[in-house]
């Protein structure tokens, strides 16, 4: 009979498969990172978020951005975000009859104008 001389190569969790060290695999990471951001970034683009509106209805214009309403957002978180020195209750009052709402709810992943400056 004969031998054979089996040798089984095993990998375990300090192998490093693609030969990279630690410097080499954070910089990959990084790079990928970086891509996937610019890659959601284009989407958001397309997608129209930021869009800036304007309306020329009235005695006077005023401009909108158009945003689309994150989970967990009320008009009052965003019309606070926004408000930049103004009241809070003007520009929520200004969100609401910019878009029509008849009970001031929004849900995520609607699309809301919000003016960029008070309503005279």
């Amino acid at each position: 009979m004969s031998t054979y001389a089996v040798s089984f190569n095993t990998f375990n969790a300090t192998t490093i498969p693609s030969g990279l060290n630690r410097r080499g695999r954070l910089a990959r990471f990084l790079v990928v990172l970086s891509l996937a951001v610019i890659l959601l970034a284009g989407f958001a683009f397309q997608a129209g978020a930021g869009d800036v509106v304007s309306s020329t209805s009235g005695s006077g214009s005023t401009s909108y951005v158009v945003l689309t309403v994150g989970s967990g957002d009320s008009i009052w978180s965003i019309a606070q975000a926004v408000a930049d020195g103004r009241d809070v209750r003007s520009v929520v009052d200004a969100i609401v009859t910019a878009n029509s709402l008849s009970d001031g709810n929004v849900s995520a992943g609607q699309k809301i104008r919000v003016p960029l400056q008070a309503a005279k």
